[in-house]
């Protein structure tokens, strides 16, 4: 039956159906890739919401081609996928922060509607600058200049930025640094722990008029191979926009922040456990 769940990833599948199920083999590669003890099927069903069957078939397929290894009943890499990261990793060394996320941040403008920012630690790490910016096409939007800097406790991205500092670093942090209240909603020294520390554990961060008024944003932070933080993906406008969609919004950010780190060269679970 050609388009149906039974023959999705047989190659019988047309259009959307055969796209998607196409997208799916590096779903699962990189689903596996960010265990060190491998994923059952049952496992990699519940992450991917791909159904038994259709999964089963993938796994044996890529198997058979020797990108993956069955044992004890988890699926691990196979000689096939890290010949292909070998060949890939020599183009990942010279591949910067905004070439590699630029198309995460278009599909994530396409699918919110809103602006969305990729920001880069400063030098000094005490800072977010904004690399690149898509702006929301809607008359009623938030915008920013590519180049602009903000303070990491003041901003959503800085804040998904700190998060995942070290313990040393973030205390170093909240000592050395002078916490300007841009608005009444601006995190304070005091707020900042207890802050951070939910961000790590849900790796999304929000702020809700903590530097311009009116303005919400919800970002998730970038990694680099060594799994330290370099910076974040953010998506902001107006308040009632951002909250009316608050949930849907951090589950994009969180997954194109963890793919740009994925391109990057990241290959642990996302985010790193401390």
């Amino acid at each position: 039956m050609p388009g149906s769940k039974a023959d999705e990833f047989e190659g019988g599948g047309e259009g959307q159906a055969g796209a998607r199920a196409i997208l799916r083999v590096p779903e699962v590669l990189i689903e596996i890739a960010s265990s060190r003890s491998g994923r059952s099927l049952a496992e990699l069903g519940a992450q991917l919401s791909i159904p038994k069957a259709s999964l089963h078939r993938l796994v044996r397929t890529l198997e058979s081609g020797g990108y993956l290894v069955h044992d004890s009943g988890v699926y691990r890499l196979g000689p096939g996928s890290f010949h292909l990261a070998g060949l890939i990793a020599p183009l990942q060394s010279g591949r910067s922060l905004v070439e590699g996320a630029r198309p995460e941040l278009e599909r994530l403008a396409d699918a919110t509607g809103e602006t969305v920012m990729l920001g880069q630690l400063s030098d000094d790490r005490t800072e977010i600058v904004y690399v690149d910016v898509i702006d929301s096409r809607q008359p009623v939007r938030f915008t920013i200049p590519i180049g602009d800097r903000r303070p990491l406790y003041s901003v959503a991205s800085g804040k998904a930025a700190l998060a995942f500092f070290s313990p040393d670093a973030r205390d170093d942090y909240a000592e050395t640094t002078v916490f300007t209240r841009f608005t009444p909603n601006t995190t304070t020294r005091d707020e900042l722990p207890d802050l951070l520390a939910l961000v790590r554990s849900g790796a999304c961060a929000f702020d809700d008029s903590g530097r311009a008024p009116g303005a919400s944003a919800v970002a998730s932070p970038v990694f680099d191979p060594a799994g330290m933080p370099i910076g974040a993906i953010s998506v902001a406008g107006p308040c009632d926009r951002i909250a009316a969609r608050q949930s849907e919004i951090e589950a994009s950010v969180r997954k194109a922040a963890e793919r740009i780190s994925r391109v990057l060269g990241y290959g642990g679970t996302y985010p790193p456990q401390s």
